[in-house]
């Protein structure tokens, strides 16, 4: 986090805690079907009598570390890793091994201890805060020595040097993930061997993952509809006010009360200050409409960087279902795919069915009304991939398994071929929590470094993870 949103989610914090204390029952979600989320971002054909796998319930049990474009690896354990740099020089490079950080809260907090502008803080992709992660960065124009006192809770910077050229999006061969799936009763090694090779030789439709579509809502796309179709009063109105069936009834009946107040937007704001860091991107929204009495693509432009991940999302929504129907009938698609924000003339062929029902004829001419979204030039996708299995053991909590995708690609998307994939909460009741050295089971590596440097930032993760989900048993 910034230390704006760390501040606000400690003064947040007193607020819930006294809910959790005298309302526990409205700290407790619905059950919904396993398929439930899969199905409401558009992948229809789960396979199904999949044995249940619990996943990310320790940060060290979903590792990611980035594959460069030259095939080497930026490990967690701080393996040496190649280089590959291509025109300027005045850039300072680093990588970064992470927990309980997300790629965009290290580059925000990077710019806020330094001089450094955002713009100038370069890496090839997003890695997600709730896993153990480690990838390259660079700061255009950065001192060596600034960078190598950078102190950030939650990371370890290595390898830090000067060279030329800059980290950009897209600039990578893809991620090797190391995950630890708990599973509820001990797996069959022959019904595992099936399972890993039926991928390896036929390959898994390249689904968008749910972390594409926004926790804990799951509303994204629903965003970025209602911002293509209807415009931005809609896309403003469908975030604040948006139900969902997977948000914790404290959180969705302080939104409902929002909702009871459209258009006065101070009294708005009042209602969900209460809670400034889950409601953080609503609350600059609504300082928005109040200083531009009420413009709303000025309230979209002040979260321009989400917005243009609601966008994103609705585009990958769309691909899901092109996806999941091609699957489900045994049809090709092209390959590249283009996504739905691409100029290509076969999007009004592949995405037919859903511009027709949302009354969406022109997506890109839709997006002109946002000019302070950008979603890249021509956006495209491999419909069908094929993972490579580097190693994979069975364990007393489950299996073990490390695997590369190509830049893109989701390892949830993986999981959903071989597991009912849950994570989150209820925590299972018979879920075997030890922590696993996963690097170390698989002959790949090893955690003793990042417990060391990380274990009081992984254990302060654990420690709310648990009293969270023992105050949910207590209200179930």
């Amino acid at each position: 986090m910034s230390v704006q949103d760390q501040n606000a989610w400690e003064r947040e914090q007193e607020v819930v805690q006294a809910a959790r204390e005298s309302t526990p029952e409205k700290f407790v979600g619905l059950e919904k079907p396993a398929d439930a989320l899969f199905k409401s971002i558009g992948i229809m054909n789960t396979p199904a009598d999949l044995p249940v796998g619990y996943f990310k319930y320790r940060p060290e049990d979903f590792i990611v570390e980035e594959e460069r474009p030259d095939g080497t690896v930026i490990t967690v354990d701080g393996k040496p890793a190649g280089t590959e740099f291509e025109g300027g020089e005045g850039t300072v490079y680093f990588d970064m091994t992470k927990v309980g950080v997300s790629t965009i809260d290290a580059e925000n907090r990077i710019a806020e201890i330094t001089d450094y502008a955002n713009k100038d803080i370069g890496y090839a992709g997003i890695k997600d805060a709730v896993a153990l992660t480690s990838q390259r960065m660079s700061i255009r124009g950065g001192i060596l020595n600034e960078v190598l006192m950078l102190k950030i809770p939650g990371t370890i910077l290595r390898n830090v040097h000067e060279s030329k050229g800059v980290m950009q999006v897209g600039g990578l061969k893809g991620n090797q993930f190391t995950l630890m799936i708990r599973t509820e009763k001990p797996l069959d090694q022959a019904w595992v061997d099936e399972k890993i090779e039926h991928i390896k030789t036929k390959g898994i439709m390249n689904y968008f993952g749910v972390q594409r579509f926004g926790t804990p809502r799951f509303l994204a796309h629903h965003v970025g509809r209602s911002m293509l179709v209807n415009g931005a009063a809609a896309g403003v109105r469908a975030y604040i006010t948006g139900e969902s069936q997977f948000e914790l009834p404290f959180f969705a009946q302080k939104r409902a009360a929002a909702a009871e107040q459209w258009g006065e937007w101070k009294a708005m704001r009042e209602t969900l200050g209460e809670l400034p860091y889950t409601f953080r991107h609503e609350l600059d929204m609504l300082d928005s409409l109040v200083k531009s009495d009420g413009h709303f693509s000025t309230a979209l432009e002040a979260v321009q960087q989400q917005s243009g991940l609601w966008v994103r999302a609705y585009a990958s929504f769309c691909a899901n279902e092109a996806l999941s129907m091609a699957e489900r009938d045994g049809t090709d698609l092209p390959d590249p795919m283009p996504q739905l924000l691409n100029s290509d003339a076969a999007v009004q062929r592949i995405y037919k069915a859903r511009l027709e029902q949302d009354g969406l004829r022109n997506p890109l001419g839709a997006l002109k009304k946002y000019p302070f979204i950008r979603v890249g030039r021509n956006p495209t996708i491999k419909p069908k991939i094929f993972p490579t299995i580097h190693a994979y053991k069975l364990t007393d909590e489950g299996l073990a398994i490390n695997f590369s995708l190509p830049k893109g690609a989701y390892a949830t998307t993986m999981l959903m071929y071989m597991f009912n994939s849950v994570t989150g909460y209820p925590v299972p009741e018979w879920l075997k929590t030890g922590y696993v050295d996963t690097k170390e089971v698989l002959g790949t590596g090893s955690l003793v470094e990042v417990k060391e440097r990380l274990g009081g930032d992984i254990d302060r993760i654990m420690k709310r993870k648990d009293e969270k989900a023992k105050e949910m048993k207590a209200g179930s």
